[in-house]
C-alpha cells in the first residue's frame, strides 16, 4: 500500500531484529531506523544489509549522552567513512533525539556530518 502511493516504506523498530531482518527487507521495507551499539553497531548493519535496505541514523543515543564532544566528532566521522560509500545511509541518532542528550554532543554530530560532506 505504501509503495502503491509512491511513498517509501520506512520502519522504526527498537530491539534486536537480526533473525527477521531478511524477512523485513523481503517484505519491501525501504529503510530502517533505530540502532543501538549493544545490539549491533550501525556499521555492522550497513555491512550486512546495506546493499538491500537504506540505513537511517545509528549514532547510539547512550554514547551521545556520555561521550565528549571530540569522541562524538570522531565516532561520527568513522561511521560516515564506513556507511556512506555506496549510498543508502543517512546520518542521525540511533533513536529519538531525547531532551537528555547534551545539545553540544548533538551539534558535534551534525557538524561532523557537515565536515564529512564538505570533503
Amino acid at each position: 500500500m505504501v509503495h502503491a502511493n509512491g511513498k517509501p516504506f520506512v520502519l522504526h523498530s527498537c530491539g534486536n531484529l537480526t533473525t527477521v531482518m531478511d524477512d523485513i527487507i523481503d517484505a519491501g521495507v525501504d529503510a530502517k531506523h533505530s540502532f543501538e551499539d549493544q545490539i549491533m553497531p550501525v556499521t555492522e548493519v550497513k555491512r550486512r544489509w546495506g546493499e538491500r535496505i537504506s540505513i537511517l541514523g545509528g549514532i547510539d543515543v547512550d554514547f551521545l549522552c556520555h561521550a565528549s564532544v571530540e569522541q562524538v566528532r570522531k565516532r561520527t566521522l568513522e561511521t560516515l567513512e564506513q556507511c556512506a560509500p555506496g549510498g543508502g545511509y543517512a546520518l542521525g541518532t540511533g533513536n529519538t533525539v531525547a531532551n537528555y542528550i547534551p545539545v553540544k554532543n548533538y551539534l558535534a554530530m551534525l557538524e561532523a556530518g557537515n565536515e564529512f560532506n564538505s570533503r
